[in-house]
């Protein structure tokens, strides 16, 4: 438990620091995207990124996470290091294999939608990158498996670093989206070479691939894949109908007050990825403690994400002017929407590992197969005819379906929770509320500051954090020495 508890930490505390740097970077260099693209253009962009999205998940088919979960498992058997090389070698030529395919599918998908001749040729160069990442994804996954995120976390800065810094210069030259594809492509590039030296210092090269093996590979993964299909559709889907529908202007308007959604789950993504591996071979191991983990995680996903949603939801309109300036006040009220599926989501991230975990992928795959066919029948049917307005409530809708699935599967489970902390959390989270619906009119990152400091001291004052937090913190401080 002590050894999972430090894994955890480690991973957790160096994600979390790299992560938080790069979202950092990455978000400030959004915001000069968004403006100096501006929307039109941005639009087009976000649908480049769109329609790749919605193809991903080809030149994977849940290989990674399969990946990752094997790997972590295999380290506990005889003759471990030998098995995870052949795994590897069968894992990297299957994705390059299928890497091929999904980048004919999204360039042929791009020509009969009708799209510009321009923005087609950005999507084939950005179907390039999927060559790279087949690479760097089934590298990644192994050196995941091995629990070192900390190592991926450092590479991921340095791409973002080097996206930043020549993403920055093409936008200087006048390369518009083009050259923040190239920009992309070089830091991807980068990332893939230190990862797969990691590995070979690790000893993990890839071993002999046998086709054979290729058949019961992919089956084992199809749960996977099913959820990478899905999740793909119910995150990208909306751009792409959108972007055919109403054009790039609208498209613009609505992926700026997305992508602000997209930046906050990371504060859950970190965490959910460092569990992932060391809780799948806790499970094996010694599945006693798992659901006294599962209860404080969950109750400190939703202490962060409830008081960003109130407040977002209030402030949505001066947050919108503050960082796209007046151009985009059309970004607002679909902020004001989309801020929702923050708690929804980081709710079913988590619930959909704890199902992965406990070797019920399956079910994982049927309830985002659901949600997803709720998310694109709900697209072809209300985007085209009202916009994105509708496309930021389908969003919300989605989610909800997805951790309404979720609750009912792990219902046993969540019956045994202590619920205390999250309620006395939700009286912190109303009450400052409050004293930031009275005080919008003042300078935003005024309210939101002091928002923060009511809720924190809300949160002490009410007992919602207390020994145990100041424990966890200790140990925290501990991992990192």
């Amino acid at each position: 438990m002590n050894q999972l508890v430090r894994t955890v930490l480690r991973n957790s505390v160096a994600g979390m620091v790299a992560q938080l740097a790069i979202k950092v970077l990455s978000f400030c260099f959004s915001i000069m995207i968004v403006r100096q693209l501006g929307a039109t253009d941005f639009g087009q962009y976000a649908a480049v990124i769109g329609f790749g999205s919605v193809f991903l998940f080809i030149a994977d088919l849940g290989l990674a996470p399969y990946t990752v979960r094997e790997v972590a498992r295999l380290r506990t058997e005889p003759d471990s290091l030998n098995q995870i090389r052949n795994l590897y070698a069968d894992i990297l030529s299957l994705r390059l294999i299928l890497a091929v395919v999904a980048g004919l599918m999204v360039i042929s998908a791009a020509i009969l939608t009708g799209r510009p001749w321009l923005m087609i040729g950005a999507i084939a160069l950005n179907a390039i990158t999927l060559l790279m990442y087949a690479v760097h994804g089934s590298s990644e996954a192994v050196l995941a498996g091995f629990e070192r995120l900390d190592l991926t976390a450092g590479m991921q800065v340095v791409n973002q670093l080097i996206f930043v810094t020549l993403g920055g210069l093409a936008l200087w030259l006048g390369l518009g989206y083009y050259g923040l594809i190239l920009a992309t492509m070089i830091g991807v590039a980068t990332m893939t070479t230190m990862v797969a030296r990691a590995l070979w210092r690790l000893g993990a090269r890839p071993g002999r691939w046998q086709r054979e093996r290729w058949l019961r590979l992919l089956r084992a993964a199809f749960p996977f894949g099913v959820i990478g299909l899905t999740l793909g559709l119910s995150y990208r889907f909306d751009t792409v109908v959108l972007n055919v529908s109403f054009g790039d202007t609208e498209t613009g308007y609505y992926n700026a007050a997305y992508n602000l959604i997209f930046a906050l789950v990371t504060l859950s993504n970190v965490l959910n990825t460092a569990l992932y591996p060391s809780l799948s071979r806790q499970a094996k191991l010694d599945p006693v403690h798992l659901p006294r983990i599962y209860e404080r995680i969950l109750s400190y996903l939703l202490i962060v994400a409830l008081p960003i949603t109130a407040g977002g939801f209030i402030l949505a309109e001066p947050i919108v002017s503050l960082l796209f300036g007046d151009t985009y006040t059309a970004s607002a009220p679909l902020l004001a929407v989309l801020i929702w599926t923050l708690p929804l989501m980081f709710l079913t991230e988590f619930l959909g590992y704890v199902v992965v975990i406990a070797d019920r992928e399956a079910l994982v795959a049927r309830a985002i197969m659901v949600s997803s066919a709720v998310n694109v029948v709900a697209n072809l049917l209300f985007t085209p005819r009202y916009g994105a307005p509708a496309a930021a409530l389908i969003t919300v809708m989605t989610e909800a379906v997805l951790a309404i699935q979720y609750g009912w599967l792990l219902r046993d489970q969540l019956r045994l929770m202590r619920w205390q902390p999250i309620g006395r959390a939700a009286i912190a989270v109303f009450l400052m509320a409050i004293a930031v619906y009275l005080a919008r009119e003042w300078p935003v990152l005024l309210v939101i500051s002091g928002g923060g400091a009511i809720y924190g001291s809300l949160l002490v004052g009410l007992r919602v954090i207390g020994a145990e937090e100041a424990t966890f913190v200790r140990n925290i401080l501990t991992a990192r020495r």
